[in-house]
């Protein structure tokens, strides 16, 4: 049901490209910043750490930042930036692409199919959740792109950063539209249980609590802290695309 689901979101994303009416930026470098919210020094560091990744494990992780996306999604844009942009080496298809859309307060990580194995939907969430909205909320917006990228980088090598049970609460999250049908199922229990009795409040208490009560999975105190593991490494070549492709595989997120 998942793939299905994923597969359809696949074509959604394809047939939405059709309308698309934004232009995609060139390709300057593994930085573009064209909403100019990244300060010159962590432009370069950003830089120097996918120069390490890149040659330490062939993987090509780039970042882009757009003033708007008007009326695109960013899913579609994302999807379309990174495949024409070619990240990844062609064959592996080991690409990533991290976009900011500002005007929206949208952020979408773009994984190649090379990496989904790694660089799981879950995982890029989280990444989006843990290190970069809490810094963008914050209006530390470089910090938040160097955590994303530095994380990013991390597990798309095979190391590990969050523990299982910060992966498991994810996962048990489930879909809202089961959480939904959870909620009415034991609502209309309690409410024939209650039926005729002057204790309405019951099954009110029980969804007011089911609603506002859960544990997202996100919160701070499970970050786990991690090393990058990559030594810095100059930039001077110029960089582009390997030739890889992108599937629909990442995830969104906004603040």
């Amino acid at each position: 049901m998942k793939k299905q689901i994923c597969f359809f979101s696949f074509i959604l994303c394809l047939c939405t490209a059709a309308l698309h009416s934004i232009e995609i930026p060139a390709l300057t470098g593994r930085v573009n910043d064209g909403a100019n919210i990244i300060g010159s020094k962590d432009k370069e560091e950003l830089d120097s750490y996918l120069s390490a990744v890149e040659e330490a494990t062939g993987i090509q992780i780039a970042v882009l930042t757009v003033k708007s996306i008007e009326d695109d999604s960013i899913e579609s844009f994302a999807h379309e930036a990174a495949e024409t942009w070619k990240l990844g080496q062609s064959g592996k298809d080991n690409g990533a692409l991290l976009v900011v859309a500002f005007a929206e307060r949208k952020i979408r990580i773009e994984v190649g199919y090379g990496l989904e194995d790694k660089l799981t939907d879950t995982k890029c969430g989280m990444i989006i959740r843990n290190e970069i909205v809490p810094a963008f909320r914050n209006g530390n917006y470089s910090e938040g792109i160097l955590n994303g990228v530095k994380t990013l980088g991390t597990i798309a090598a095979g190391n590990e950063v969050y523990s299982e049970s910060d992966k498991k609460d994810t996962e048990s999250d489930g879909s809202p539209l089961a959480g939904l049908m959870f909620i009415l199922f034991w609502f209309v229990v309690f409410s024939s249980l209650s039926a005729g009795r002057k204790r309405r409040f019951v099954p009110w208490f029980l969804l007011s609590s089911a609603l506002g009560g859960r544990s997202s999975g996100y919160s701070e105190s499970s970050r786990s802290y991690h090393s990058s593991g990559f030594s810095s490494s100059s930039s001077g070549k110029s960089f582009s695309g390997g030739g890889g492709h992108f599937g629909g595989g990442g995830a969104s997120g906004g603040w």
